[in-house]
């Protein structure tokens, strides 16, 4: 399986200074999140290598020592961050750049070793704790149990001492006669790094090369990756154990490479799934299907605005166009039908209290109206204090869209779903962990 076909996803958040809201124009993103968060606990959509829960797990033993409330002297970094700024720098250093996709905060580190500088709060990724992979991997490791409230967990020692057996550097665990060689050259570095609020190593430091050698994102180790795959089987909250079990089985690999489409693979796996696990997929189906007819209608509508340039276009010019005529016809029917899957999921009061104002059969260009109304907002209740809707409206009703968004694409009109529900994830932890029986 090549490695290129799931680079990875890292987006930043709109700034917080800033009017523009470029995502989730419509608000349907956190009632999905919610549902692929049931479907398989901790995962993602941005990961994609399983090991960086190895390097987490090393995180932890590393700053196992330093004091809860230990930071840079830039007032802000953690221990846990000093590392990471280690860990990257140290593989963007000494592996090419195709060995190390999927690396959050990689781009950085190019620049600040380009420029000859150490790699620092400043000059690294603006939200770590969400983008880098602590923030991106944390989670899940607390799910799996390799972290419980900062320290590692049962499953994290047992990782750690598979790995430094595995990778021939002995119990890495703290041990009477203090931490290992390797653990020491690392938490030395750490402490150096919260000195000067940066890395503060030369580039002859053998610890960047401890990092391609030991922790590199696509060479798990056998014994490593056997422990990694049951512990993502072990799943007692959520279907993460059926999902992947699935997706590695002659069926769902076959499903997967036909179609490539996550609606496709939910399909196919609803036929073997747990009596707990089809209402969630059906729930999941039925969302989809009513976010896709409001997502194709504002996307088309965009594209129609962005036709016109600066011209102010009416409701009743929007209502002419297809999708907005679909959309007006099957959402009344779309959302009970949403409503009726999420009740025994406890979400349909949620889903009606976000998008209540769309359920009500009327004109197409009445509907449009409702829209766009519904756009701004969820643009307005945005934090921290709202952003600009994509379009400025007139008193007579008419619209301009605004210049930022006149590259908007129109609707993909396949049927297929909006959000994203950890398939791509699970099928890359899958490849790197050896579970795809070829």
């Amino acid at each position: 399986m090549q490695a290129q076909a799931f680079a990875p996803l890292l987006t930043e958040k709109d700034p917080a200074e800033s009017t523009e809201g470029g995502l989730d124009p419509l608000g349907t993103d956190p009632l999905a999140d919610a549902l692929a968060r049931r479907l398989v606990p901790g995962v993602r959509e941005r990961m994609r290598h399983p090991r960086f829960l190895t390097a987490i797990a090393v995180s932890l033993e590393v700053c196992r020592e330093f004091d809860d409330d230990s930071v840079a002297a830039d007032g802000v970094s953690e221990p846990w961050q000093v590392f990471e700024w280690y860990m990257v720098e140290g593989l963007v250093r000494t592996m090419e750049s195709d060995d190390r996709l999927g690396l959050p905060g990689s781009l950085k580190a190019r620049s600040a070793k380009a420029a000859g500088v150490p790699l620092s709060a400043k000059r690294y990724l603006k939200s770590p704790a969400v983008f880098g992979f602590h923030g991106v991997y944390r989670q899940l490791a607390r799910s799996l149990g390799i972290e419980e409230g900062g320290r590692l967990g049962e499953t994290g020692l047992q990782l750690l001492s598979r790995w430094g057996k595995e990778q021939g550097l002995g119990e890495v665990c703290g041990t009477v006669d203090g931490p290992a060689p390797a653990i020491r050259l690392l938490r030395d570095a750490v402490q150096d790094g919260l000195e000067k609020a940066g890395t503060s190593r030369s580039a002859a430091w053998a610890g960047w090369e401890f990092f391609s050698k030991h922790l590199a994102p696509y060479a798990t180790g056998r014994d490593e990756a056997r422990f990694l795959a049951a512990s993502l089987l072990s799943d007692p909250k959520g279907f993460r154990r059926e999902v992947i079990e699935f997706l590695v089985s002659p069926d769902g690999i076959r499903t997967w490479k036909e179609h490539d489409s996550e609606r496709e693979f939910h399909q196919a796996l609803r036929k073997t799934a747990s009596d707990g696990l089809r209402p969630l997929l059906d729930g999941i189906d039925a969302y989809e299907t009513f976010s896709r007819l409001c997502e194709d209608a504002f996307r088309d509508c965009l594209r129609e605005l962005a036709h016109r340039g600066g011209t102010k276009t009416s409701p009743t010019v929007l209502a002419n166009i297809e999708a907005v005529k679909i959309a007006s016809e099957r959402i009344p029917e779309s959302f009970s039908d949403v409503m009726a899957r999420l009740e025994p999921l406890n979400e349909a009061s949620r889903f009606c209290d976000a998008f209540a104002s769309l359920r009500d059969r009327g004109s197409p260009s009445n509907w449009a109206e409702r829209l766009f109304e519904h756009h701004r907002q969820i643009q307005k209740q945005k934090p921290p204090n709202g952003k600009s809707p994509w379009f400025e409206r007139f008193d007579d009703g008419s619209l301009i869209i605004r210049p930022e968004y006149r590259d908007a694409e129109a609707g993909t009109h396949d049927g297929g779903y909006v959000h994203l529900y950890r398939t791509r994830s699970l099928l890359q932890f899958a490849s790197d962990l050896g579970m795809i029986k070829s």
